[in-house]
């Protein structure tokens, strides 16, 4: 033990030249400072070093440890990527229909339909973890922690949101990829198709905002209102969807994912392209004016480098002699005001407009890091804010000639943010029946 302890510790050590461990003196060191050393280890390297012992193996099961891990594990900036499917997934009409008749009211006949629908659906993609400071892939399978029928919709640091595909009342599912656990928060009162989901979590909070695609009939959908789950655990406040708010006139949302920062949520509005701000506190939307509305193509809103909003999108103004780029913008701290801070340089675009071909670009950003990924492509473009450096991230193994893409086609890859945790607490608070009942306010 003693000697397979001196190679992990040698083996995650960034100097090139480690000096030699002697098991002689690491053998006498003790256990309470071993676990706090291996605390400090990335996760790959953990899991590697559970293998030496029957006592490494079990620490994902001590509470001790991953109090210790939460409090000691450094931050890692990673990206989780899903193989989108080359065709939108199939909902069932007849739950539609149920939902928007009676969402209060459950249907035998209803859940009979959704449980038929969900049963013929292939399992979840699997997680593609993208490591951008050591450049790997990592692969996790989702088959036993995610039903058939969900998709990804959001993130915030070690937890990742699913949302069930079948239009009506949406559920979602909360899931930590490390330690396998998901827990479910209660279907939402108002039946919608696609909505937009957001999700931020602390150590013992939890808050989700679920915005858009309003179903006013099985068939026909509009952007009215927004729902909101909070949970808190050290207060014991407890609002399951009982939050709603109106949406700004003319809002359009696009299906997709919003930004946290600062107790607001962003994300895009399109026809015209417009920011939508959230505030969690108040619950009030707003809209805020972007720069160059008039000449963006596929805008995103992402939060980088520890709370800033940055706007990234294609400026396409040819016509009055300004250089086709994509360009980043800030959010100023007044809340209204942008300034741009970054653009694309020449030869990188050049190489980025011939990979997207005008098929459209998304992009996460998470700490000093921007992915940008292309509508059905696998290629995956980042950027470091830090070292202001552009580079293509390396070829995904479990996607170029493996199963994962032969089986699924090519829709291209959507990313979240995502920091990997041992243990993410907040997933508790689904679990636990001790809050204080809560009716919440309308906006």
């Amino acid at each position: 033990m003693e000697e397979a302890f001196a190679a992990v510790m040698t083996a995650a050590t960034s100097s090139s030249s480690a000096i030699p461990m002697d098991p002689r003196i690491w053998r006498h060191l003790p256990q309470g400072l071993v676990d706090r050393v291996l605390a400090f280890l990335p996760p790959a390297a953990f899991f590697r070093a559970r293998a030496v012992c029957k006592r490494w193996y079990a620490l994902v099961f001590s509470d001790s440890f991953l109090e210790l891990h939460l409090r000691l594990a450094p931050t890692l900036p990673c990206f989780a990527f899903f193989l989108l499917p080359s065709k939108p997934p199939l909902y069932s009409t007849s739950a539609a229909a149920s939902s928007s008749s009676s969402s209060s009211s459950s249907s035998p006949a209803a859940a009979a339909t959704t449980t038929t629908s969900t049963a013929n659906r292939p399992p979840p993609a699997p997680a593609l973890l993208l490591d951008p400071v050591a450049n790997s892939w990592h692969r996790i399978p989702l088959g036993t922690i995610i039903p058939p029928g969900f998709s990804p919709a959001a993130s915030s640091h070690g937890v990742l949101c699913f949302i069930s595909d079948d239009a009506g009342s949406k559920t979602l599912v909360l899931c930590n990829l490390l330690s396998k656990l998901a827990s479910q928060l209660p279907p939402t009162p108002t039946p919608r198709l696609f909505p937009t989901v957001g999700l931020t979590v602390g150590p013992s909070s939890i808050s989700a905002v679920v915005a858009g695609d309003d179903m006013i009939s099985p068939f026909a959908v509009k952007n009215l209102t927004a729902e909101c789950f909070h949970a808190d655990g050290v207060t014991g406040f407890y609002s399951p969807w009982a939050t709603g708010s109106a949406l700004p006139r003319l809002c359009s949302f696009e299906p997709g994912r919003m930004a946290y920062a600062a107790g607001r949520f962003y994300c895009m509005s399109c026809g015209p392209f417009g920011v939508m701000a959230y505030d969690v506190g108040t619950n009030a939307w707003e809209k805020i004016q972007p720069p160059m509305r008039r000449f963006l193509r596929s805008p995103s809103i992402v939060e980088c480098g520890g709370g800033r909003v940055v706007l990234v999108a294609a400026v396409e103004k040819s016509k009055l002699s300004v250089p086709r780029s994509v360009r980043m913008w800030a959010l100023q701290p007044c809340g209204r005001a942008w300034a741009e801070i970054d653009r694309m340089p020449h030869d990188v675009h050049a190489q980025f407009s011939e990979a997207e071909g005008w098929r459209g670009f998304e992009c996460v950003g998470h700490g000093d890091f921007l992915a940008i990924t292309i509508k059905g492509s696998n290629d995956v473009l980042l950027f470091d804010f830090y070292r202001k450096e552009w580079r293509w991230a390396p070829p995904c193994r479990f996607l170029h000639g493996g199963s994962s893409s032969s089986s699924r086609g090519c829709g291209g890859l959507r990313g979240f943010a995502y920091e990997p945790r041992l243990a993410t607490p907040c997933m508790a608070l689904l679990d636990s029946s001790s809050f204080i009942p809560f009716q919440g306010f309308s906006g």
